[in-house]
C-alpha cells in the first residue's frame, strides 16, 4: 500500500509538470492578425524644378501611427515636406508594429506658367551719328504679370529697372521675366539717329550739286562725303566755299539754296540740327 501510495504521487507531480509545461509554451496572440491599415493621401503640387511640394497621409482605422516614405526612417508627422516631382512610396505603421501595404503616390510638377501671358511695349531713342555715340536706349513696358526682371542680352543677365541705357545702334533681344520665372522675349531695335531736318536738306543739296565730285567714292580735292559725318566736320568750308566765297560748285547755288546751307549753320551746323 506504502509503494502503490508512492506511486500516485510520483504518477501526480509528473503530470503537473507536464501541464505546466506545456501552458508556458504557447505562443502569444500575433497583435496584427486580422488588422488592415489603409491609408489615403493627398498632394499639393512642386513648382516646375522646386523641393515644394508635399504630401499629406491617412491612416485608418483611427489610432497612433507612424509614417515612411520610400522605406525610410518612420516618423510621427503625417506630412512630408520638400517634395520635388516624382514617385513616392508611403507606409504607415501603427502601436503595435503594424505596417500597411505600401501605397504609390506620383507629384506632377505644376507650371506655373500656364495661362500667363506676359506682354511687353519698348520704346527706344536714337544712338547718335555724328559723332559715333553709345546714347541710345530701350524702356520696356510690361503687362500680364507681376515682379519683373529685365534683361537686354537674351536672359544671360537680369536688372530689376526696365530701362537700358548707354546703347549703342543695333539689336537688342530684351527678354521679361516674372516672379514666377515665366518670360517673354522680343528683339528690340535701336535705331542710328536719322538727322535733324536742316541737316538732310544740306546733304540732299550736295548730292544733288556736288554728287560726281564728292559722293559715291568721288573725292575732288580730298574730300569725300559720303560718310554723313564728313559733312559735319567740314562745316565750315561747305559754308565759306558754296555760301560766303560761292566759288562752289562750278554752277553757283542759288540764293534759295545758300539759305539752305545758312539756315543749318545757323541752327549749329551738327548732325541732329
Amino acid at each position: 500500500m506504502k509503494n502503490l501510495s508512492l506511486f500516485s504521487a510520483i504518477l501526480l507531480f509528473a503530470t503537473c509538470i507536464i501541464f505546466s509545461c506545456k501552458k508556458d509554451t504557447v505562443a502569444p496572440a500575433d497583435p496584427c492578425t486580422g488588422v488592415t491599415i489603409s491609408i489615403n493621401s493627398s498632394q499639393s503640387a512642386p513648382t516646375t524644378g522646386q523641393n515644394n511640394g508635399s504630401i499629406t497621409v491617412t491612416a485608418t482605422p483611427s489610432g497612433t501611427y507612424t509614417y515612411s516614405i520610400n522605406n525610410g526612417a518612420y516618423q510621427s508627422s503625417n506630412i512630408f515636406n520638400n517634395l520635388a516631382a516624382g514617385n513616392y512610396t508611403i507606409m504607415a505603421k501603427n502601436a503595435d508594429g503594424c505596417t500597411s501595404a505600401s501605397t504609390s503616390v506620383t507629384l506632377s510638377a505644376n507650371n506655373p506658367c500656364n495661362g500667363v501671358n506676359i506682354t511687353l511695349t519698348p520704346a527706344t531713342t536714337y544712338a547718335d551719328v555724328c559723332p559715333t555715340a553709345s546714347n541710345g536706349s530701350i524702356t520696356i513696358t510690361a503687362n500680364g504679370s507681376s515682379g519683373y526682371t529685365y534683361s537686354k542680352d537674351g536672359g544671360t543677365t537680369f536688372q530689376a529697372s526696365n530701362v537700358f541705357s548707354n546703347l549703342a545702334a543695333g539689336n537688342y533681344p530684351v527678354v521679361v521675366k516674372d516672379v514666377n520665372g515665366c518670360t517673354k522675349s522680343q528683339t528690340v531695335s535701336v535705331s542710328s539717329n536719322p538727322g535733324g531736318v536742316n541737316f538732310n536738306l544740306v546733304r540732299n543739296l550736295m548730292i544733288a550739286r556736288c554728287g560726281n565730285c564728292h559722293f559715291n567714292g568721288g573725292s575732288d580735292g580730298g574730300v569725300n562725303f559720303d560718310d554723313k559725318c564728313n559733312i559735319v566736320t567740314k562745316w565750315d568750308r561747305i559754308n565759306t566755299r558754296c555760301v560766303v566765297q560761292g566759288t562752289m560748285p562750278p554752277t553757283p547755288l542759288s540764293t534759295t539754296e545758300k539759305q539752305t546751307i545758312t539756315n543749318w549753320v545757323n541752327a549749329g551746323h551738327r548732325y541732329i540740327d
